[in-house]
């Protein structure tokens, strides 16, 4: 491994020679998830043989995280499948410390560069996805009987919806220095990031950003003409394709969102049920077919990040999951106000906002991919900040 931690300076924010580890990762989180797994994996259990991590200990979101994870793994029945889970969110926790050891304030640009290139490049292969003859995609992810809808796109990300948070992540980034007159990395993430977030066809993607971007004219009044760009390319082109996405009525008989309130209403159950401690991590599938007589039994997630931490943690677990994302919102704001450049603070509050509010209505924050790429991004702001 190309890494090597300084002991002497761990209390302080580590300081990590890491070579190229934050960066291979950070491509392969968006390239291809499953190899990027096995690199933070690998250099977990080259930290964990040195003890390299006990001074994590003393970081509070790290103390509450992992409570979090032991609270949603002990306490569920089917612990193979909750502990799979666990492990997978303790690793995303070390991600979160390897670019909090690793990251400064001199790498972000380097970073930002590699991102929009890497995503220019995902979008590029979603809009190939979405002209390719050959292209085909699950049934429930089309809605064809409600709209005309007959392909979206997922580029290497799995599912449209996933996909379309991540879009809404590098949209929101390169807002921070964007300018029409300059044909630059940011314009081209941006643009071509608006075309492939229509293309996902996520309304809760659409929706999510146009409003984070809304509440984040509340610090500069740049936003709102970004939030008006992007209405205006997304209803737009609903309109002209007359795809009927964002049609309210449509939307009100949509299969996909009267079958979120059938979860919903079995999640409740279960919660009345298991109210303090939860179910565990990932075990929706094992018990809904106990509460609900329309809800297939192959369900993943609850399609709502809040009840799906009451349904997996209990009430305990969803004090600890509010509690983090309370301090998180707070160390953000703080920076706001104090940052003399606070521009990569309100990014970072926008994204933070746009995550709540995508979900309400969907569990993609709670997913492999986007909470490793989140749990990076936290990481090397929690970086900067120190």
């Amino acid at each position: 491994m190309d890494y090597e931690i300084i002991n002497s300076k761990l209390t302080a924010g580590a300081t990590v020679r890491r070579g190229s580890i934050p960066y291979i990762t950070l491509i392969l989180s968006v390239a291809f998830i499953p190899a990027a797994y096995v690199i933070i994996a690998a250099v977990f259990i080259a930290h964990w043989s040195k003890k390299d991590m006990i001074f994590i200990a003393k970081d509070s979101e790290f103390r509450l995280s992992l409570l979090y994870i032991l609270l949603g793994a002990l306490f569920s029945q089917f612990k193979a499948i909750s502990f799979f889970y666990a492990l997978v969110y303790i690793l995303c926790l070390f991600s979160y410390y390897l670019f909090f050891a690793s990251m400064s304030a001199a790498d972000t640009a380097k970073i930002k560069k590699l991102i929009y290139i890497v995503s220019i490049i995902a979008f590029f292969i979603g809009i190939i996805q979405y002209f390719s003859p050959g292209f085909s995609m699950p049934v429930k992810w089309v809605d064809a009987d409600e709209f005309k809808l007959s392909k979206r796109i997922y580029s290497t990300f799995f599912n449209p919806n996933i996909f379309g948070f991540y879009i809404n992540m590098v949209i929101i980034s390169s807002c921070e220095n964007l300018d029409f007159k300059k044909l630059n990395l940011e314009l081209a993430a941006f643009l071509s990031g608006i075309y492939c977030l229509f293309l996902t066809f996520s309304r809760t993607s659409w929706i999510s950003l146009i409003a984070a971007l809304l509440v984040a004219s509340i610090f500069n009044k740049k936003y709102l003409k970004y939030a008006a760009i992007v209405s205006a390319a997304i209803f737009g082109m609903d309109h002209l394709l007359g795809i009927g996405r964002l049609n309210p009525s449509s939307a009100a008989a949509d299969s996909s969102f009267l079958y979120r309130i059938e979860i919903w209403k079995a999640c409740l159950r279960i919660i009345r049920d298991h109210p303090f401690t939860g179910i565990g991590f990932g075990t929706l599938f094992k018990h809904i077919s106990e509460y609900s007589t329309v809800v297939k039994t192959n369900i993943e997630h609850s399609h709502n990040i809040y009840i799906q931490s009451l349904t997996e943690t209990g009430i305990i677990g969803f004090g600890i999951f509010s509690a983090i994302i309370f301090k998180a919102a707070a160390a953000i704001l703080r920076c706001i106000k104090n940052s003399q450049n606070n521009q990569m603070w309100i990014t970072a509050f926008i994204i933070l906002t746009m995550a709540l509010i995508h979900g309400l209505v969907d569990s993609v924050l709670l997913t492999p991919q986007i909470l490793l790429i989140m749990s990076m991004y936290a990481g090397t702001l929690k970086a900067i900040k120190n």
